[in-house]
């Protein structure tokens, strides 16, 4: 009865709208605005879930992929500069299921050049805490030791950042789908993973209902969707033991843009060729509900996501003139205005940036 249940509800909701409606109003209504009389800097972060092997091509395809990422990118990088003289900067989370040592190897001549940054993304059903733990672990070791890549803490822990492939992020999808691990978070932070950047997942029915807000969560023994409820980052804070921090991109909708003329659609900081959405109109809503740490309204912080191999989702990227290179321009003429400047950085930087203004500084 609670599975049929669920389907009809599903089928007259197909958007989830019942799982963050609440959560954007609560954003909208409590959000600190910045402040009129200050420059606001905005600090944006492209999150690639990159999969050479999405649809399982043949290896010459996964390394035409990789490729293209490699040789092309660079050239559009040259084109475009934040307000300190920055190229854009692409965070690549790589699946630990898609791993090639050689399409690492390749990467990390972007790596090198200032241009990419590596983190981890997952996707796995019907795992358990323990295997989860030891693939974590492993993957982690491999990109370090093996390629240069991400950094080791104080206490010597290689840490990472994380995104949950399919969007079941802490066994969040019903049923237990596309995880299977209940208390995931924790594993994440026993592993040493900083920060998650999953969210927002809308239309998937893993969505949580905290929207627009950077916040700790922490992971509930035998329970999922710890992330359910958080803590808001804010000045003056700083994360307990067993919290993880979690940077969702923005989730609106665009009264301006309906589809069949009536229903608003969905911002949702994932950049796609599908997308039906003007692009000026998506930059204004990204600055709009980018979140901020309470306390420091005067820095916001917009979280994009990706699937750079998928598809035809290269030259939507690459081309000279295509639709990345015009929202880029689009971007970078929001900060000739004295009030804004435009930060492009990784993901480490934002995390890095949002700990230092945590503290203060």
């Amino acid at each position: 009865m609670n599975a049929l249940l669920d389907t009809l509800i599903s089928k007259a909701d197909p958007r989830g709208v019942r799982l963050w409606g609440a959560g954007l109003l609560r954003a909208e209504l409590t959000r600190e605005a910045p402040p009129a009389d200050r420059a606001v800097h905005y600090y944006v972060c492209v999150a690639d879930h990159f999969e050479p092997r999405w649809r399982r091509p043949s290896l010459d395809e996964e390394r035409r992929r990789v490729g293209r990422w490699v040789h092309e990118y660079p050239a559009l990088a040259r084109r475009h500069r934040d307000s300190f003289g920055r190229a854009p900067v692409r965070t690549l989370f790589f699946p630990v299921e898609e791993y090639r040592p050689e399409h690492l190897d390749a990467l990390c001549e972007g790596v090198r050049a200032g241009l990419f940054d590596v983190e981890v993304h997952l996707h796995h059903d019907d795992d358990t805490a323990e295997n989860l733990r030891a693939t974590l672990l492993d993957f982690a070791r491999t990109l370090h030791e093996g390629h240069g890549l991400l950094r080791r803490n104080a206490q010597g822990v290689i840490e990472y950042a994380f995104i949950h492939g399919n969007w079941a992020l802490d066994n969040s999808h019903p049923g237990g789908r596309f995880c299977g691990v209940d208390n995931e978070l924790s594993v994440l932070v026993d592993t040493g993973c900083y920060m998650d950047m999953t969210l927002p997942c809308v239309p998937s029915p893993a969505q949580t209902a905290v929207v627009n807000t950077v916040y700790y969560a922490r992971g509930r023994e035998g329970r999922a969707r710890g992330h359910e409820t958080g803590r808001p980052m804010r000045v003056g804070g700083r994360r307990e033991a067993g919290e993880l921090l979690l940077v969702p991109g923005p989730l609106g909708l665009h009264w301006g843009s309906r589809a069949k003329g009536i229903v608003p659609r969905i911002e949702a900081g994932m950049l796609e060729p599908e997308s039906p959405v003007p692009l000026e109109l998506r930059v204004r809503a990204w600055m709009r509900h980018a979140p901020a740490v309470w306390g420091a309204p005067a820095h916001r912080f917009i979280k994009l996501h990706a699937h750079g191999c998928n598809g035809d989702a290269p030259d939507w990227f690459l081309n000279e003139g295509g639709p990345f290179d015009r929202l880029l321009t689009l971007l970078e003429a929001q900060a000739d205005q004295r009030s804004v400047f435009l930060h492009y950085v990784t993901a480490r930087e934002m995390y890095e940036t949002l700990v230092r203004l945590e503290a203060g500084a």
